[in-house]
């Protein structure tokens, strides 16, 4: 039997056919790359949980000297009115100081207060969100930074950016508040040169600390630098955007006034160690207002605006409330935001604890919480400044 002769036409349907099978084929193949390209990567969802305010850094924000409500020479029951952790139970005469009614089981060690900033701030109107203190006593900026970047952890806890990564995960972080740079500077050596300066009636100490700190400026600087990269690593890791919260970088307040604002002159120049507890030669008093502060403020704030954070300058926030300025008193009782000094003195006498002095006292912290809660509602860089024989009401913020 023959062969049927092959038909074109039929060829060329079936040829058609083929031709279209295999387009749609490469083209489904050559698709699947080119598509999986175009999908962006995947974003991690924010938590739902409930929206907090965070604290990281130092003592400045810890609340270190929260225990006291101003300064008093009194030694007997509660210090005049100035220890909040004073109390007597019936039949006790003197009654007993227990320092963890202020700083709970951080006592000895993170020296959290009950009237830490971040709690002080939303105590006074600040509504984002619950206040969770994560800041610790004598923190560098390596105790801040996640271990995976180099940071290691302090007082038995995990790195500071680690444990924030943790509430980032199961809270809606609101708010992030850091104070951090103060011990970079070796600022407890430099308090404790100056004191010896005083007491040995030597040369001001600042013509010794001032070149050391022209070159560990840039290095604070640059440590902050690397915590406030972190921090911005830490929550987009966790499935936040920069603009999902504020990122708010603070400085120090001015602690002591100058010598022409000092109330003790002339010859009541001896009570700057018996009775103020503020042991600094006139000069240093003087530089530390019109130059330390200064200086470190302004080396904080570029750093801020280098690593798109937000700045507070608290330098001028204790505005006649500085430890020993004139205008102040020790109270007898009844101690009063007023006429107090926003400063814990120098604690060398044993009323409390030496590594309270120098720190915002409970007036201070809660000075400091109204300059961030005024801050945390307010755009762009602020400045927080205090009015002399003002109470906490006179603080007022300003835009820089």
């Amino acid at each position: 039997m023959g062969h049927r002769p092959f038909s074109t036409a039929a060829s060329s349907s079936q040829i058609l056919r083929w031709l279209a099978v295999l387009i749609i084929a490469a083209s489904a193949l050559l698709a699947v790359p080119a598509t999986a390209k175009a999908q962006p990567a995947a974003v991690k969802a924010k938590p739902a949980g409930d929206p907090v305010v965070v604290s990281l850094g130092d003592s400045y924000i810890a609340g270190t000297g929260g225990r006291w409500a101003g300064n008093s020479d009194d030694f007997l029951f509660n210090r005049g009115g100035t220890d909040r952790a004073w109390s007597r139970s019936k039949g006790e005469f003197f009654g007993s100081s227990d320092r963890a009614k202020i700083y709970g089981a951080t006592a000895g060690g993170c020296y959290r207060s009950d009237s830490a900033p971040i709690i002080s701030a939303t105590k006074a109107g600040l509504t984002l969100g619950r206040p969770v203190n994560l800041a610790c006593s004598g923190a560098h900026a390596a105790n801040v930074l996640r271990a995976s970047e180099g940071g290691v952890g302090l007082r038995g806890e995990k790195p500071q950016d680690d444990q924030l990564a943790a509430l980032a995960r199961t809270s809606q972080v609101k708010l992030i508040v850091l104070s951090i740079g103060g011990n970079d500077l070796s600022f407890p050596d430099l308090v404790f040169q100056c004191i010896t300066a005083y007491t040995l009636r030597g040369s001001p100490c600042k013509s010794k600390q001032q070149p050391r700190l022209d070159v560990a400026l840039p290095a604070m600087g640059a440590a902050v630098g690397a915590v406030l990269d972190d921090v911005k690593a830490t929550m987009r890791d966790a499935g936040y955007a920069d603009s999902d919260y504020r990122l708010i970088l603070q400085s120090y307040p001015n602690p002591l006034p100058t010598a022409q604002e000092d109330k003790y002159t002339g010859h009541w120049r001896v009570f700057k160690w018996t009775g103020g507890r503020c042991p600094f030669t006139d000069p240093d008093e003087t530089w530390t207002a019109t130059t330390l502060t200064p200086e470190v403020t302004g080396t904080l704030e570029k750093t801020a605006q280098r690593h798109g954070a937000s700045f507070l300058d608290l330098s001028n926030a204790f505005d006649g409330h500085e430890l020993c300025a004139d205008g102040t008193s020790h109270p007898l009782g009844d101690p009063s935001a007023a006429d107090a000094e926003w400063v814990r003195f120098v604690d060398y006498s044993g009323q409390g604890e030496y590594a309270e002095s120098l720190h915002p006292n409970y007036f201070g912290q809660q000075a400091v919480g109204r300059c961030i809660a005024k801050a945390a509602v307010a755009t762009g860089d602020s400045t927080c400044t205090g009015v002399p024989d003002k109470g906490l009401e006179g603080l007022r913020l300003t835009p820089r």
